[in-house]
């Protein structure tokens, strides 16, 4: 195989998306599957239900790098199929992983609590309306039994969503604060990037921490160094004023997340 380059295999909320910005300045073509969630049915099924190994390759075609989950679990299978792919391990101290994906899903609440209070405003009295988080409930759960009935498998699908797979609790605000919980999940955030450094050999692998900028990644993919400022990425988050990222550059020395 030949065509794709370079796998990022640093969990997401570690910089997935200033990845995919700072490869596409680089002249390559990224494949972030939080931006195209469609190619995570594809791995997903083959990492943790019944799908084949070659439908998830085949989602790499046309890409020449690729990043978010679950594509920083496909490694092994990567650098059998693309034996002269690099992998960028984007990483970020393991406390601070864990508050930044938290904050992400409080993000979340609370635009949905936005989007009730516009609803409010919009129609005046809305005490017979469901809640805006029951509907969205109701929605998925429609989904999930309309892919059932056409013979789609989401078993590895729900396990594929903000790390669950690892044990980890973040859509749930209180099960996520529970000490076992978050000792399980971190844990898990240790153990991946121990094998990665483990598996994949030391002259294939860049341990990158986003503070460092362009010259270490440049160098890595023997690219040009670009003559615009490194990007620091948090479309997802979509908080009011300053980012993720953003809150916690001001915050930290080292950019990390």
């Amino acid at each position: 195989c030949s065509g794709f380059e370079v796998l990022i295999v640093g969990p997401p909320r570690t910089g997935t998306q200033t990845m995919a910005d700072a490869l596409t300045i680089l002249g390559m073509k990224p494949l972030h599957s939080g931006y195209h969630k469609s190619v995570r049915g594809p791995l997903c099924n083959y990492m943790f239900g019944n799908g084949s190994l070659q439908a998830a390759l085949d989602v790499l075609i046309g890409y020449d790098a690729a990043m978010d989950e679950p594509f920083h679990l496909f490694y092994e299978e990567v650098m059998q199929a693309y034996p002269q792919s690099k992998f960028v391990l984007t990483y970020s101290e393991p406390e601070r992983w864990y508050d930044s994906y938290s904050r992400l899903f409080d993000s979340f609440a609370e635009r949905t609590a936005e989007k009730e209070e516009t609803m409010k405003s919009m129609l005046g009295s809305t005490d017979e309306l469901p809640p805006l988080a029951a509907v969205q409930q109701a929605k998925r759960s429609f989904l999930r039994r309309k892919s059932q009935a056409a013979g789609v498998d989401l078993t590895g699908v729900e396990q594929c969503t903000a790390v669950k797979s690892w044990g980890c609790e973040f859509k749930d605000p209180v099960r996520r604060q529970d000490p076992e919980v978050k000792a399980r999940c971190l844990g898990s955030y240790n153990q991946h990037v121990a094998r990665v450094r483990e598996v994949i050999p030391a002259d294939r692998l860049l341990t990158f921490n986003l503070s460092d900028g362009w010259p270490p990644l440049a160098d890595f993919l023997n690219k040009t160094i670009p003559d615009e400022e490194f990007p620091y990425t948090d479309r997802i988050a979509g908080l009011p004023g300053t980012s993720l990222l953003q809150q916690s550059f001001l915050v930290h020395d080292r950019m990390e997340l």
